[in-house]
């Protein structure tokens, strides 16, 4: 079900908006409408963080609470852009957004996301009108003969690691507004996809009260629920069921979900346990525990005892699968439960069970030291003594908070502990909070504020060198006893002694605001 972009945009209620980026799209197939009420994305990033990938879908919005900040309308383009979104629907320019900026449109363009403006300086449009109009379009009785195809195109337009069997079946759950369940032959769920996704239905419990046919439809408690047996030489024998509420499938609806499952195994089945590993680390991520625990018993990895993450984002993906074995043949010489996948641009390592007498702490920045993949390395945060799995999502979040702007903040340093993100975190926080919090934060430093030499000298001091004067030396290329120099007399300024951890903390915070601010 859907409807082609360009067909939409001959709507009446779209007919005089203007297609500002995406023109490569029109072809594209919508398949639903949402509502982008925060679009300052910083304040909902933790509501993001879900395995689940929008395509084909459009978001209204009017950058109400980002309508000055250029910046921010930029990022919010590039995370709906990772999400799966196909775009956004943008009203009321020149009365909430002055003007949509050719910035937003570039990066709209380069990441080829749709942006239509309805007409400028009209109030008297309605979010209604095109909702009622789009909806009916995209909700019209539409042939179904064609469902491989159309899921195969959305597949192909994810990015590589997202194109799998679990991610084919959530694609085909959204397109029929049904609930899939795939199982082996022992009737173990490797996967299961609920329409709507928070629904509280129990469909295991209602397969257990249902006897099903092989290639047959019946109807149960207002479920009609299709089975069908397949073999695939990688997986041997899966049990398929559909089960939709309320309505009947079609033999043509059966037949192709039938033969989208075959296509997704041939193509994804090999990377099957891969694929399961990589669920795991989502449903861990997303809290879904129910899926995170059937999942760590089908593939055997005590969840339980994972105690220690590596955060490592990557500026290059073409060497991954490469770097991932590299660290999985390294730690598991430490651990016992070693589980390492790919987030878009970020290598996730779980680790638990830990089996050795070396220092554990030491062993992320040991191993980022010595990896002949240096190079694709950003950054490495290590975040140790993980409680449960709720302790590696939450950290897993702030992390993700703060992650591309560490390069910029610490000047040459690629490893980080999760009490410098923490901090990072507070001088983010501090900045949101107001300009009378900011200038408080930033008066520690005001006898230096003009001394550029003796600022740059104790932001890269305490931020980049971690306080050791070899370090910081050889940061500026200057003596080490320069180094040790201006830090005294920066001391002397300040009224602080900088190498005293309890006087350096204020002076920490404040040369990270100072630097957050100025990026």
């Amino acid at each position: 079900m859907g409807a082609k972009l360009k067909e939409l945009l001959g709507l009446p209620s779209l007919r005089d908006a203007q297609l500002m980026s995406g023109s490569n799209c029109l072809n594209q197939t919508v398949t639903s409408l949402s509502f982008l009420d925060i679009s300052d994305m910083n304040d909902c990033a933790d509501l993001l963080e879900t395995n689940e990938y929008h395509s084909g879908e459009l978001m209204l919005t009017s950058f109400f609470d980002i309508k000055d900040d250029i910046a921010k309308q930029c990022e919010t383009i590039c995370r709906l852009h990772k999400m799966g979104e196909l775009g956004i629907i943008l009203y009321y320019v020149g009365i909430v957004v002055p003007r949509l900026s050719p910035e937003v449109i570039k990066t709209a363009e380069e990441l080829d996301f749709v942006i239509i403006q309805m007409p400028k300086n009209q109030n008297q449009i309605r979010y209604s009108e095109v909702i009622v109009e789009v909806m009916a379009r995209i909700l019209k009785e539409r042939p179904t003969e064609n469902i491989v195809n159309e899921v195969l195109e959305k597949i192909s337009l994810l990015p590589e690691h997202l194109r799998t069997v679990e991610v084919t079946l959530k694609l085909l759950s959204d397109l029929l507004r049904t609930n899939i369940i795939l199982t082996n032959p022992d009737n173990e769920v490797i996967n299961q996809i609920k329409w709507p996704r928070n629904s509280s239905v129990d469909l295991e419990r209602l397969l257990r009260r249902v006897v099903v046919d092989d290639g047959q439809q019946v109807q149960k408690n207002d479920f009609a629920i299709f089975y069908k047996e397949l073999y695939h030489k990688e997986n041997g024998m899966l049990r398929f069921y559909l089960l939709k509420e309320h309505d009947l499938l079609t033999e043509a609806e059966c037949a192709q979900s039938v033969e989208l499952l075959q296509v997704a195994m041939n193509l994804w089945g090999k990377k099957h346990g891969e694929v399961s590993e990589y669920a795991l680390v989502q449903a861990i991520l997303n809290d879904e525990s129910e899926k995170m625990y059937r999942l760590a018993n089908h593939l055997k990895i005590d969840v339980k005892g994972i105690g220690l993450m590596w955060l490592l984002q990557l500026n290059d993906l073409r060497e991954e699968k490469k770097l991932k074995e590299d660290i999985l043949t390294y730690a598991s010489k430490y651990y016992k439960t070693c589980v390492a996948q790919l987030m878009d641009d970020q290598l996730i390592v779980l680790l638990g069970n830990y089996c050795h007498n070396d220092s554990e702490l030491e062993l992320g920045e040991a191993y980022l030291q010595t990896s002949p993949y240096q190079e694709m390395i950003d950054s490495i945060v290590l975040c140790p003594r993980l409680r449960n799995t709720t302790d590696v999502r939450m950290t897993y979040q702030l992390v993700n908070r703060v992650a591309l702007q560490l390069p910029r903040l610490f000047h040459g340093k690629k490893s980080f502990s999760i009490s410098e993100i923490r901090q990072v975190a507070h001088a983010s926080q501090l900045i949101q909070a107001g300009e009378a919090e900011v200038e408080e934060t930033l008066s520690v430093l005001a006898p230096i504020m003009d001394n550029k030499e003796q600022l740059m000298t104790l932001c890269s001091f305490l931020l980049d060198a971690g306080a050791d004067f070899q370090v910081c030396s050889e940061q500026l290329f200057i003596h080490k006893n320069t180094v040790k120099y201006r830090i005294k007399k920066i001391s002397e300024a300040l009224g602080y002694n900088v190498m005293r951890f309890s006087e350096s903390y204020e002076c920490y915070v404040a040369c990270l605001t100072y630097r957050l601010i100025s990026l």
